[in-house]
């Protein structure tokens, strides 16, 4: 008993535990635990770890219903992970002879075999733009070789209504102007040839040394035109963009690296106030960033710089946005 629960054990990371909902105690038991610690965004998966053991035969079956179908990338992996205590290091095990997803049911058949009466699964589920703003449960279960099934419900978890996208690349005098709108970034061709002037937020540029003064990779709005007086903009470009700029704020999501565990969630785009903010943002560099409200008071955002590089004049930004009005 005790080396049955302690390899069940062993390929869990702890990282957000979730309320049991287990069922009596018996041969076949099963637990559950969230590891992702983010918000549930949309472009980002949440990973479970549910774990089963069984005293009596082998596992058989493991099964999951998501009360939303999910998107592309949600499943069970074939693979457990467990600790080498030589390493240190997180190996795979593949325990699951076939993975599949079919609507809101996900499925994994377990490979069978004397080491395969405990196992740790990994779950994958890529909230969807139709789960925004709405709750999402799991109800998971595993089977086993002598018929016996265990479930386990999980709480609700709400998917937030903030769009997210990452790595784009911005380019002094070539893509250069960012639309919060539409989450993207443009040439000044591409806003005069698609009449995009009204959804351009601010202007990227690079400059050591402005007027004198230190200024670095720099977003600019168009009301201040006095920063980008050597820039030929396109035409109609007016906007007045606040900008909060911070360099406390490195959401793990857009960083996209583990050992960060600051999030931007829903609630703070809705309560950012923007009192002291201005209308560009200068001497930006990575793991900085700024919170962003358009001037039609439509979106709210927190653009991240990824990585800048002086030598070809660029940045790299991740952004999360939510739609106000």
């Amino acid at each position: 008993m005790k080396k049955l629960w302690t390899l069940l054990l062993a390929g869990v990371v702890l990282q957000a535990c979730q309320k049991s909902d287990d069922e009596a105690s018996g041969p076949l038991q099963n637990d559950l635990l969230k590891k992702t610690t983010g918000p549930a965004v949309v472009g980002d998966r949440m990973e479970f770890a549910y774990a089963l053991g069984t005293l009596e035969g082998q596992l058989k079956e493991v099964r999951v219903e998501a009360t939303i179908a999910g998107g592309t990338g949600t499943g069970f992996s074939r693979y457990s992970w467990y600790t080498n205590r030589n390493t240190g290091v997180d190996q795979p095990v593949q325990t699951a002879s076939d993975t599949t997803t079919t609507g809101a049911v996900s499925t994994a058949s377990l490979l069978g075999g004397e080491n395969q009466s405990a196992v740790t699964l990994r779950y994958y589920y890529a909230p969807t733009e139709e789960a925004k703003g709405r709750d999402v449960r799991f109800r998971f279960s595993g089977t086993s070789s002598t018929g016996k099934e265990v479930r386990f419900e999980s709480p609700a978890y709400r998917i937030s209504r903030m769009d997210m996208k990452r790595t784009l690349q911005l380019t002094d005098g070539a893509k250069a102007y960012v639309s919060i709108a539409d989450m993207a970034v443009y040439t000044k061709e591409e806003v005069e040839r698609n009449n995009l002037a009204a959804k351009i937020d601010f202007v990227y540029l690079y400059r050591p040394t402005l007027s004198g003064f230190t200024f670095g990779h720099a977003w600019v709005a168009p009301s201040r035109s006095e920063y980008l007086s050597d820039v030929s903009l396109p035409a109609g470009l007016t906007t007045r963009t606040l900008m909060d700029k911070r360099v406390d704020v490195k959401d793990a999501q857009l960083r996209g690296t583990a050992g960060f565990d600051v999030y931007i969630d829903d609630i703070d785009l809705e309560r950012t106030t923007f009192t002291n903010a201005s209308d560009y943002a200068f001497g930006l560099t990575a793991d900085q960033g700024a919170f962003v409200k358009t001037a039609n008071g439509a979106y709210a955002a927190y653009v991240y710089v990824n990585a800048v590089n002086n030598t070809e004049k660029s940045m790299t930004v991740s952004i999360k946005r939510l739609q106000l009005n």
